[in-house]
């Protein structure tokens, strides 16, 4: 598992350094306005996603050792074509939608959300390895095209990151269900019936949680355009994709975690690894958090020109809550992999009423750190919730989270174990 742990830091470390570069490059080039329409676009099928993995997401790795591959795929690949149609018109008709690319965001949704089906299935069949090649290479592929149209064509607008993003979401669908076929083919659609069921019943729980926790990470940005400028909406989105980049660490663990704790039954070995992953995670983003944050006071006035100046204050009001929140990704997978993901449906509920509530008491008196503290006491009351009820189910105490000698001797030990094997 170290092993699947490490690659998937090395890939993530690299999409982050990426993604991180295209952000500075958006910022740069296209201003804050044209870079608020760009979020405001990827919050759009973001949101799609969502919906479409009702059905095609997380509930796939939880099923897929229980069941046939072709009754979870099928279905799955029919509900995200629907919701990706339906759900486009329906955003369009409720303004959700920059004016002129609801075609796009509804063909992009499409193209992500069959990708996404492929994705959970290499996942939940634990071929991390694959994934995590597919999921560089098609950041990879976006970053070339964005800096090919920019600077090569210059076309230095909102179309030059639609393009990529069409490019590197079609190469991502087409790899992955190459890699997934062979499987695909030597099953059958017996018994169909009640894996559709089980689908939506589970994926219903699982997947409404991951709604509610879309809306507190994204739910700002619509209320910055009502009650600011579009330009306020790239800002603040620059200073929040900045912050999360710190998470890449305790995302990178939860991908391997999850996949893991969904396929063992053993729940004394569950509850053991997650607190071991949560303590390290939270020490490395610790480290990260500090890494980034005298990165950014050293180069901020080289990088980004003045319109993005209150990005280190955005950064620094949602320090508290990134760095709470890297508790609440390790502790996810664990009421996820053992069939109780209520909890984390909760706790994103909780959430977002803390988002909507001081999204809009906040924003109009404080601008953008209104919007960052908002999500700040979010992440943190969303934490608190996971925390005890963590304890509860496992019987430890809230010592148990101390960082330890030994936590950091084990981790050391396995990565030098990994190192060794490799070089050997």
């Amino acid at each position: 598992m170290v092993k699947k742990i490490l690659g998937t830091i090395s890939t993530r470390v690299l999409v982050a350094l990426l993604t991180l570069a295209m952000v500075l490059i958006n910022a740069h080039v296209l201003g804050a306005e044209k870079v608020g329409t760009i979020s405001l676009i990827i919050f759009s099928i973001t949101l799609l996603q969502l919906v479409s993995n009702f059905v095609g997401g997380g509930v796939m790795v939880y099923l897929l050792p229980r069941t046939k591959l072709v009754t979870l795929m099928i279905p799955s690949a029919v509900w995200a074509v629907i919701t990706s149609v339906l759900g486009s018109f329906l955003l369009d008709l409720m303004k959700l939608i920059p004016a002129g690319y609801t075609l796009h965001v509804m063909f992009l949704s499409i193209l992500l959300s069959l990708a996404t089906v492929n994705f959970m299935v290499l996942m939940g069949q634990e071929r991390i390895r694959e994934y995590n090649i597919i999921t560089l290479l098609q950041v990879v592929l976006l970053f070339g095209v964005l800096m090919f149209l920019l600077f090569v064509v210059r076309k230095q607008d909102v179309m030059a990151y639609v393009f990529g993003m069409y490019t590197s979401y079609g190469f991502a669908f087409l790899v992955s269900l190459f890699l997934v076929f062979p499987a695909l083919k030597r099953t059958t659609i017996k018994g169909s019936g009640k894996v559709i069921r089980d689908l939506f019943r589970l994926g219903s729980v699982m997947q409404l949680g991951n709604v509610f926790q879309f809306f507190n990470y994204r739910l700002s940005y619509y209320f910055i355009e009502i009650f600011l400028t579009r330009a306020a909406v790239g800002v603040y989105s620059v200073g929040v994709q900045l912050s999360e980049s710190i998470w890449l660490i305790a995302k990178s663990i939860h991908m391997v975690q999850y996949t893991r704790i969904a396929n063992e039954k053993n729940e004394s070995y569950a509850s053991r690894l997650t607190l071991n992953l949560v303590k390290i995670s939270f020490l490395l983003t610790i480290i990260s958090l500090i890494l980034v944050m005298v990165l950014l006071y050293l180069f901020f006035s080289l990088v980004f020109k003045p319109e993005f100046s209150q990005v280190p204050s955005i950064m620094f009001m949602l320090a508290a809550g990134i760095l709470t929140f890297s508790v609440s990704i390790n502790l996810s997978p664990y009421f996820s992999g053992m069939g109780k993901p209520v909890h984390n449906t909760i706790s994103a509920a909780i959430g977002l009423i803390f988002t909507l509530t001081l999204c809009i008491f906040l924003i109009p008196r404080m601008g953008l750190s209104g919007a960052a503290l908002a999500a700040t006491c979010s992440y943190i009351a969303a934490t608190v919730y996971q925390f005890i009820v963590f304890l509860k189910m496992t019987k430890l105490k809230p010592s148990d989270f101390l960082l330890r000698k030994k936590d950091i001797r084990l981790v050391v030990d396995e990565v030098q174990k990994f190192l060794s094997q490799s070089k050997s």
